[in-house]
This record gives structure tokens, sequence and C-alpha cells, in this order.
């Protein structure tokens, strides 16, 4: 229901009214929960840009569970499925049909659009679908890369019944090329539309005072999981340690938490590289450490488009990473360097940028690119 302000003059007096009219899209995105995480914070970010002036919007989460919960938009009502997780094979299974019978019966075609936020997430791909028929599937990262099993790929998209979605929304360029070339039937469907990003937010908390300091030599900093791997954090430290042979000293920052902290940590010591690189922890705040770098570096072998990426653009810093990216305004490789992963190629390239580079850092207009996000989105609830 939106509202119209309606101001009538009676002289010096105002007196307002408000009118009802019953005229707002429904709007519904699912997603399993809000534990802190890149996909999670993202979908954060695109809640706090709807219009709720124009948009009803519910949020369906598979269990309504997370530290992220409370930054949720207060705009937004919260759908708990209670999905259950029983070890009871039978009784779960029981459970959920009668959630999801309950569901249909409940909500088909309810919604003016629907959004399955969770790519990977049976449960919210098919109620999405059964929400609204102006329905949509976020693609977060590269799964055929990640795969690397053009079967697989397929049976797993197939599995969330890919081809019944009217738009599949993926964050980058090469995700979404990828994947069509193996299943070229959601090419005429399939959009790239990158993550939201709070810049103003990032460059507040970017002032925030840390102990850490910088020595005279080149900082690059690394912030994500600690997960081998998946993100290959040991490629940064061999080239940390290559360089340091050649007469380089470079400080190497890692911002993070996962399971593999003990093992970079062992790395490190391992190859007297104390004095060099500094393993900080997982940060609630990471944006002082990336405006304190001069790089800000990803290593991984695949993924999406990195939200910190966008974080370091915001702040103006040049990137190095083993992946090339690219959004629907952003080409990663125009604002750094893009790496080789064999780990020779990548210790003499990354020496090389640290000893020879001199270019400038390009600037992005973030508010203008939200903008066109913004609207973008706006095209899509309304179903063009």
């Amino acid at each position: 229901m939106s509202i119209k302000k309606v101001v009538i003059n009676f002289g010096s007096n105002f007196i307002k009214i408000e009118v009802s009219n019953m005229n707002k899209k429904k709007v519904i995105l699912f997603m399993t929960t809000m534990y802190t995480g890149g996909i999670e914070n993202a979908l954060i970010e695109l809640l706090n840009k709807l219009d709720y002036e124009k948009y009803d919007v519910t949020l369906f989460l598979e269990n309504k569970k997370g530290e992220l919960l409370p930054k949720i938009n207060k705009n937004v009502k919260i759908y708990n499925y209670n999905l259950s997780h029983s070890k009871n094979v039978i009784y779960r299974k029981i459970v959920n049909g009668f959630k999801r019978l309950k569901f249909i019966l409940l909500h088909k075609d309810k919604y003016d659009c629907s959004i399955c936020y969770a790519t990977y997430s049976k449960p919210c791909s098919l109620l999405s679908l059964y929400a609204s028929k102006n329905n949509m599937i976020y693609i977060h990262g590269d799964y055929v890369t990640e795969f690397n099993d053009k079967d697989k790929t397929i049976n797993f998209f197939l599995g969330q019944d890919i081809n019944s979605f009217k738009k599949v929304i993926f964050v980058s360029n090469e995700s979404m090329n990828n994947l069509i070339e193996i299943m070229p039937c959601i090419k005429d469907k399939s959009i790239v539309l990158n993550n939201f990003i709070n810049y103003e937010r990032v460059l507040e908390l970017s002032n925030e005072k840390i102990k850490e300091k910088r020595t005279k030599n080149k900082l690059i900093v690394f912030v994500g999981r600690l997960d081998e791997e998946v993100k290959r954090v040991s490629r940064m430290i061999n080239a940390v340690e290559y360089c340091k042979k050649n007469n380089l000293d470079v400080d190497f920052f890692i911002v993070g938490d996962g399971k593999d902290y003990k093992y970079y940590e062992d790395l490190i010591k391992e190859k007297h590289l104390e004095k060099n690189i500094k393993m900080l922890g997982l940060k609630s705040n990471p944006y002082p450490y990336i405006k304190l770098s001069d790089y800000i570096t990803i290593t991984s072998d695949h993924e999406g488009f990195p939200v910190t990426f966008l974080e370091a653009l915001v702040l103006d810093k040049k990137i190095i990473s083993t992946i090339e990216v690219s959004d629907e305004n952003i080409d990663i490789k125009n604002f750094g360097y893009i790496v080789s992963k064999n780990q020779d190629k990548f210790n003499e390239e990354v020496y090389k940028i640290l000893k020879e580079d001199k270019s400038k850092v390009k600037h992005v207009d973030f508010k203008k690119i939200n903008e066109e996000k913004i609207n973008m989105i706006d095209k899509l609830i309304e179903g063009e």
C-alpha cells in the first residue's frame, strides 16, 4: 500500500492529509539463513536499496538464524519456513513436505515478483517458482569453473529447475558466459547485475583507527575466508618469500579466519616471514586495513565477483588478482593486474608489479553505478 501525501493550504495553516492506495508491488526474496557471509551481506544491501513506498517486501528464510538478522531493513517482513534438518530421514521428508504444501497453498502466485537469492538451495528455488510467475534466480558464483565438470554443473542447475525461471541473474559476465556455453537454453533470459556496495559506509568505516602501522615496504592485504582449497592464500605467502629472496621486502596482512588459519600461521613460521606477514584474524571492520594498503589481492582459482574488489575500488586501491572478472559496469583488469595461477609465474609477476608499478589509481563513481542498478531492479520487479 503506497502513501501519497496531499497538502491543502488554508491561509497560513497547512493540513497534511495522507491518502492510501492499494498499489504496492508485493516482492518476496528467498534465502537460507542470515549467518555472516558475502551473499548474506549483499542481500542486506539489496534490501536497503528497495523503495518501500513502492514495494511490500517479504524475506523467506529456510531457518530464521544468523548474526545478520538485526541488520535486515525494518520494513521487511520475515517468513520463517523453519526447515527441518532431522537426522530421521522419513520424519524430515514428511515434515518438510507438509511445510512445502502449506506454503504453496497460501502463497502460490500471491506476489508480483519472487527472487531466489540462494543459488544452492532447492527449497528456495522451488518455492520462489510457485510464489510468482515473475520469478528470477541469482547465480553468485562461477559454478562451471568451480565444479570443473560439465555434467555435474548441468545436473546441479537442472536440479534447481533453472529453465523454469523467467530471469537468471549473474554477478559477473564470466560466470554468465561460462554457463550459457554449456546451457545455451538460458541465454535469452540471462542478465548481469552485480551486488550493491554501500560505498558511503565503507568510506566512513575506513577512518576507524587501528594499531597496525605501515613500514616503508609496499603493503598487500587479503580479506576473506581462510580456506586454502578455495582461496589459495599460500600463493601470496610464497610470493612474499620469493620477493624477499630477491632483495625486495614486501608486507602482507591477512585479514580473516577459517579452517586453515593455523596452516597459514605455520607456513609463515616455516618460511621465517613473521616480520613481513601478519595474521590479523577476523575483523568486523576490515576497511581501515584496505585503506592502509597499496594493493588488495585475490588469489583464488575461481570466484563470482568478490565484494572485496568493490570495497577496494571504493577506497581507490589497486588489485592483484588470479581471476579476471567483469560486471555490467566494471572490468577488474582496468583497475589492477591479472596474474598467473602457476606459482612460479605468480611469484615473478608479483615481484615485477611491486618493483615497477607506477600506474595511477582509477576512481569509480559508485553513486552513479548504484543508481543504475536500482533502475534495473525496478524494471525486473515490474516484469520488464
